[in-house]
């Protein structure tokens, strides 16, 4: 009994540590089949008081975006409206506005963080020329084209290209584009571009590392974007000038999705739809497989559950491919799957 009660205690001590590194979490377990309000989203994705933020979830007359029931692992889910003909977060004369919009400030502001998400486009999905999917940003946030002349801001959203290629969509002071430099997913063992697939479950999770700044005004160009792609270490940059300030940190959460570019080759010609579930940003590691695996047979207790279903950043996000991208006396932590914590968290 002694034994047992260690390491339940260890368990609940593991879980608590855990816990305070989340900064939200939202899986639409706590939601009904039906659409999902701009004051549902403000619940979901709460934002730091007092700073300025938007909550667009109620564009094309409030359809385009829905709580539906998908299948048994990912049970309630957020499905998004992609208009035919839409291009862009905004209505644009008889152009309906794509999709939906939180800008949201976080409570905490960090030199590092995690996001994650489950997304699945639907079957007959036209992903055209492109589009852009949710991601974290800091200070200015730039996007739209609006790229900084000084380090005071910087975004790392993803976007889809044609064919539904993968790639990461970086505004940051030394980018060569005027609309943001696409960075490819296409690391791992066959080096091959990623894709979304329609019809299938992907899970995307992407590591900002603030780049240090050595002389206030200038900042050193070490900054990290890694991202994985079910599983598998897809992007892994670690010389990027985010900032030139010491002040400027992590502190958005910006899910801003659509197609586009902004002219009408990048529309769809007809309705489509992208599922998105168990949203996770955190200033930890946080699992890059998939989110809701299960409990195994072998104490399937409350704190074990929650560890497993990746609603607190659980430590079992990994460092995997060629390279860590480890800084200078950093110590690797993370642990790809449920049999690693197993088999090391319970020895620490």
């Amino acid at each position: 009994m002694r034994f047992v009660s260690g390491i339940s205690l260890f368990i609940l001590s593991f879980a608590t540590s855990v816990l305070a590194d989340v900064v939200f979490s939202v899986d639409f377990e706590n939601r009904a089949v039906g659409l999902y309000t701009n004051k549902m989203a403000q619940e979901d994705f709460p934002k730091k008081a007092g700073v300025s933020s938007w909550y667009a979830m109620e564009q094309n007359g409030g359809q385009n975006a829905k709580i539906v029931q998908d299948d048994e692992e990912h049970g309630m889910v957020l499905q998004l409206k992609y208009p035919k003909g839409c291009v862009g977060p905004n209505d644009e004369g008889e152009r309906p506005a794509c999709a939906g919009q939180v800008k949201q400030p976080l409570n905490v502001s960090a030199e590092e963080m995690w996001v994650a998400y489950d997304i699945q486009f639907e079957p007959g999905f036209e992903f055209v020329k492109g589009g852009k999917l949710p991601g974290l940003c800091g200070g200015e946030c730039y996007t739209g084209g609006n790229r900084p002349s000084v380090g005071d801001g910087w975004s790392a959203r993803i976007m889809w290209r044609a064919n539904g290629a993968v790639v990461q969509y970086l505004y940051f002071v030394d980018q060569a584009s005027t609309y943001g430099d696409d960075a490819k997913w296409n690391l791992g063992e066959t080096a091959e571009q990623k894709h979304f697939v329609p019809g299938k479950w992907h899970r995307v999770v992407t590591r900002v590392v603030m780049n240090s700044v050595s002389t206030e005004g200038t900042g050193d160009k070490n900054g990290i974007v890694q991202s994985w792609f079910d599983g598998e270490l897809a992007l892994d940059l670690d010389t990027l000038r985010l900032r030139d300030f010491q002040d400027q940190k992590i502190d958005e959460f910006y899910l801003s999705t659509f197609h586009g570019g902004d002219d009408d080759t990048w529309a769809p010609s007809t309705d489509v739809f992208v599922r998105y579930d168990n949203f996770v940003v955190s200033t930890d590691s946080i699992p890059v497989a998939n989110a809701k695996p299960g409990v195994s047979d072998e104490g399937s207790t409350a704190i074990k559950s929650t560890l497993l279903n990746g609603k607190a950043g659980d430590c079992v996000g990994n460092r995997i491919g060629k390279r860590s991208a480890l800084r200078p006396g950093e110590t690797p932590k993370y642990f790809k799957n449920e049999k690693d914590f197993n088999a090391k968290g319970q020895q620490q």
